[in-house]
């Protein structure tokens, strides 16, 4: 299982223990030994009743070892064997061509094979192994002691970067930390600028409204207004009509009075010199009163003529007054 040296399997090489076809044609390409232990004494420090140890070793002569299907380091398997007794020095086993091997042994060969029987060999080959070990162990350790000075020096300036990195990172994290607070001030006075900006622009909209309506109610009112403006200005036109043919009108009768005035005071100076006249009329009547009847016709076309001017005075009177009233209400429109 663990030999590998070609002389001692009786083989011009490793290659030569993998089965060969005849001719120039070769085998297969590998060869597999599974062995299985009973472990039930658990002499093979392995937790396992029944332990399988597997070689396999490739055309080129390369070995792998398996211990219960997992691969294992060739020293480490030879170790748990040599714990378990079964190694490959001792004689305990005499394996494939171990007397001949013993038969052809020189003096020299004969001494070792007893040394190695008695356990000699493996002493002074540990005692040699411990002792190479134990003079790298102190190179190691005089080298260890020289990284030692190196590493601490090392570990100091990391220390030393490690605080300042530390002193870095606490001060990122209280400055972060018053970026935060700030940050979070700023925010608190832009919610609180957004509150009141949302607040004036909500008032600012109802204002708006307010004042949409407003503008709305306000032209429509303007619209009224026109219109009765509109009525207003088409009534002025009539007023001004109406002004205007009452200005005649009462231009005409400004005339027709001051005929009527004109013809009154004539009558008035008439009826003066009629009443100087009486005496003589009455003179006159006592000397006509031979002609009675003459005198009395004469008289009645008097009295005829003055009622008739009393009755154009009064008529004139009647005009002047409505003449007054239309004035006044002209005055009063106009006013207005």
């Amino acid at each position: 299982m663990g030999e590998n040296k070609a002389r001692v399997m009786r083989a011009p090489n490793l290659r030569k223990l993998i089965h060969d076809i005849d001719g120039n044609r070769h085998g297969p390409k590998l060869t597999r030994v599974k062995v299985q232990f009973d472990n039930s004494d658990r002499r093979i420090p392995i937790d396992s009743d029944l332990v399988t140890v597997t070689r396999q070793m490739s055309d080129k002569g390369e070995s792998d070892y398996h211990l219960d299907g997992k691969k294992i380091n060739r020293n480490r398997l030879l170790d748990m064997f040599e714990m378990a007794n079964a190694d490959l020095g001792p004689l305990n086993a005499v394996q494939q061509g171990t007397v001949t091997r013993i038969s052809e042994m020189t003096n020299e060969e004969k001494r070792k094979t007893i040394e190695d029987l008695i356990g000699l060999t493996a002493f002074d080959e540990k005692k040699a192994e411990s002792v190479k070990q134990l003079t790298e162990a102190d190179q190691r350790l005089e080298v260890a002691m020289a990284k030692m000075g190196e590493v601490k020096k090392q570990i100091d300036e990391l220390e030393i970067e490690r605080n300042l990195k530390l002193r870095h990172e606490f001060i990122g994290r209280e400055l972060d930390r018053f970026r935060a607070i700030d940050a979070t001030g700023k925010l608190r006075k832009i919610k609180g600028e957004k509150a009141e900006k949302e607040e004036k622009y909500n008032n600012d909209s109802s204002e708006s409204q307010r004042l949409g309506k407003l503008g709305s109610t306000l032209r429509d009112e303007i619209s009224k207004l026109e219109k009765e403006k509109s009525a207003f200005a088409a009534k002025v036109d009539a007023f001004n009509q109406a002004k205007s043919g009452i200005e005649q009108g009462l231009s005409t009768e400004q005339e027709k009075f001051n005929d009527a005035d004109g013809q009154i005071k004539t009558s008035e100076k008439r009826l003066i010199l009629i009443a100087k006249k009486l005496p003589d009329i009455a003179n006159e009547l006592e000397k006509i009163s031979q002609n009675q009847g003459t005198v009395d016709l004469e008289l009645e076309e008097v009295k005829k003529s003055i009622q008739e001017i009393k009755g154009k005075q009064n008529n004139i009177n009647k005009k002047l007054k409505v003449m007054i009233l239309k004035l006044n209400l002209f005055w009063i429109i106009n006013q207005n």
